[in-house]
């Protein structure tokens, strides 16, 4: 009966330890997740000020109106055929300029031949 009594309890002692470490991974997981997203807020915020700026010195220096802008926003928007404020990925898979292979997502240098590609700089 004390060797039942001694198992039941180291059980319940290794659950609990194993309840602790998983509450603590959880707890590295969004503390991680946190500090990710903080820095997202950080970068969204200095890229409205840098377009703001940006926008400011097209206006001033350039004589473009807030309506050229939304015309040209809205242009921009329908390219993938839906007025919604986002751009919808290309389906297909973008060539190498110099190999015709196939380039990896959101890379601009080909892991084939090395080139480096020209071409849209807003490719995502």
């Amino acid at each position: 009966m004390l060797g039942y009594l001694f198992h039941a309890h180291m059980a319940r002692s290794s659950a609990a330890d194993s309840a602790t470490g998983v509450a603590h991974s959880a707890h590295s997981a969004v503390d991680r997740v946190r500090t990710d997203q903080e820095s997202i807020h950080v970068d969204v915020e200095k890229l409205f000020l840098i377009t703001n700026a940006l926008w400011t010195i097209m206006k001033e220096e350039h004589g473009y109106s807030d309506e050229d802008l939304i015309k040209k926003v809205d242009e921009i928007d329908l390219q993938d055929g839906k007025l919604d404020g986002k751009l919808e990925k290309p389906k297909s898979s973008t060539a190498c300029d110099q190999c015709g292979r196939n380039l990896m997502a959101r890379r601009n240098m080909c892991m084939y031949c090395g080139h480096r590609q020209s071409g849209d700089p807003f490719r995502r």
